[in-house]
């Protein structure tokens, strides 16, 4: 179910406890600017807290992730396919994996916590050939040509079909990969000047500019709101 939802899933002690802990420290956090991410290594579950917040995120998908996202302070706007709601102080949202969506702030600040779930990827699309090349080496420089070749139809025809399977163009696609590979090896302690090299940016700055853009906040800071757990 997509959209504003009131019930909570029964997934994981581990997921419930940290937002109970959040929830707890609502009062106290408000007054900050705070950002963190946290992953699991165990199951692979990543949860983001936001606190006191005005980033807006703009289309994008969660590969094989179900998200779902909990309102603890102010307003936003959730975009999922065609369709824009409110949500509320209070309220939850869920988004189905590889769907498009996007947040952006109603309210001057907002405070959310997300959490991705990883599923098996079940749907199958006439262009996978593409999207998994682009999922595995993201950092490789594929013209649109060279896609539309694979599948043998014509470029144009071929930016359509993958937007339509898949919610965004090849290029977006390609940027949000580079983006979440990215995080990855920022996580496992690579410096971020080799990190761009690694995904396939020409610099640092361009790196920067589209991390930012996808993530909120710069590399730099990610490093430092990233989190691990192994429990």
């Amino acid at each position: 179910m997509e959209g504003c939802d009131s019930c909570f899933g029964r997934r994981s002690i581990w997921i419930v406890c940290f937002i109970e802990e959040r929830l707890g420290n609502i009062g106290y956090l408000r007054a900050m600017d705070k950002l963190e991410f946290i992953e699991d290594k165990s199951t692979g579950i990543e949860i983001v807290s936001m606190e006191h917040v005005k980033i807006s995120y703009p289309r994008h998908t969660h590969i094989d992730h179900y998200v779902f996202g909990i309102i603890t302070e102010g307003v936003v706007s959730i975009g999922i396919g065609s369709e824009d709601f409110e949500c509320h102080e209070g309220e939850y949202f869920t988004v189905a994996p590889d769907i498009v969506h996007s947040i952006n702030p109603v309210t001057e600040y907002y405070s959310m916590i997300t959490t991705c779930l990883p599923v098996d990827g079940d749907i199958s699309g006439e262009l996978d050939i593409i999207k998994n090349e682009i999922i595995g080496n993201p950092e490789l420089e594929i013209s649109i040509e060279e896609m539309a070749k694979k599948v043998n139809i014509s470029s144009y025809h071929m930016i359509r079909k993958f937007a339509s399977e898949n919610g965004l163009t090849p290029h977006k696609f390609q940027m949000q990969c580079r983006v979440r590979k990215a995080q990855e090896l920022l996580r496992e302690g690579y410096k971020v000047i080799d990190v761009a090299h690694m995904v396939g940016f020409c610099d640092q700055s361009h790196l920067d500019r589209v991390f930012k853009k996808q993530v909120g906040i710069s590399p730099e800071q990610y490093i430092n709101s990233a989190i691990l757990s192994k429990s």
